[in-house]
This record gives structure tokens, sequence and C-alpha cells, in this order.
């Protein structure tokens, strides 16, 4: 019967970490250090805080395209995209008062046990698609005294002129434009 506890097995399945005792090491029954930490990573938590404005208009994004959650990418610590995407399970109930943030929650499969417990990467929330989004590269809008987002475009005669903008979100390195800008415009 004794030889029967010298063994112990987990109730979990996952990958262990570094055992922190040896064979033949004595184990007490309210031993204060685990034998070893198991983690179940087929599936993994991103947690990510977004500012309250933030999280109203993707509700409000959401709302309007008919979604319950939101699609996400993951952008990896050496630059590549995550191959999986992942989707937003909850957000946090009440605001950070100090920051003005939301923490928010995705999950995403993790098949190939690429992402790891304490992994920093950089979450994209896919709000939905803008089949008639005017985008402008960044390098091409700056502020005006007022702090207005201008650009300067080309008219029909050849001759540049300035014209104020409203801008929205980003996508990658380049400017939403609500505003301002119509299709077929020469931007400089």
């Amino acid at each position: 019967i004794s030889v029967n506890y010298t063994r112990v097995t987990a109730p979990i399945s996952g990958i262990i970490g570094a055992s922190s005792v040896t064979p033949g090491a004595l184990a007490t029954p309210a031993q204060a250090e685990p034998f070893a930490v198991i983690q179940n990573i087929d599936r993994v938590y991103v947690d990510m805080t977004q500012s309250s404005a933030d999280m109203l208009r993707l509700r409000q994004a959401l709302a309007q395209n008919g979604q319950t959650h939101a699609q996400v990418r993951l952008v990896m610590p050496d630059g590549s995209e995550y191959a999986h995407q992942g989707e937003l399970q909850f957000s946090e109930v009440t605001v950070n008062q100090t920051t003005g943030t939301v923490r928010l929650r995705a999950v995403f499969p993790n098949p190939d046990h690429v992402l790891l417990p304490g992994m920093f990467v950089q979450a994209r929330l896919i709000e939905g698609v803008n089949q008639q989004a005017i985008l402008a590269p960044q390098q091409g809008v700056t502020r005006n005294a007022r702090g207005e987002a201008v650009a300067m475009v080309l008219n029909q005669q050849n001759v540049v002129e300035q014209r104020v903008i409203e801008t929205g979100a980003t996508a990658g390195d380049q400017w939403v434009v609500t505003a301002g800008l119509n299709p077929g415009d020469r931007l400089i």
C-alpha cells in the first residue's frame, strides 16, 4: 500500500515546467511549494487594455455590423503575424480610474504551442471592413497651427492646395480619412 503513495500523478494534462523537487524528496500534505507547475496551453488568453472611449467606439462598430464578438489578430515579438485568429471574449466591467482604460481578454487557439504564458504580443482588434474607406499615408498628413489635420493635394489644374481633413483610426501606417478627401484625390 505504501508503494502506491510514492507516485504522484497530475489531475490535468498539459506542459510541465521545471520541477522544484527531486526524486526521493520528502513531500508533506501542506507543502508550500508545488512539485511543478502544469499549464494547458492549447488555448491561450491574451489580456490587453483599451481606453474607455475606444471601447465605446468598438461596441458601436460591432453593433452596426451585427457582430457580438470582435476578431483579434496577434503580432509576435519578432514582428511576424500569428497564424490563428482569436476572438474577444469579454471586457472588464469597471474602468481603471487612474488610466481611463478597460481590460479586454481574447482567446486564441494554440495547436502548435507557439504562444507561451507571459509572452508579450501586440493585439489588433478587427472591428469590421469598410470598403469605401479612404486611407492616407501618415507622412502625408500634418497639423496646422489650430491642431487640425491637413493634407497637401494636387487639384485639377495641378496646383498644390492645402486641405483640412478629419482622420479616424489607423490602419497600419495609414490614417482612415473620414472627411476632407475624395476618391481620386492626389495626396502629396
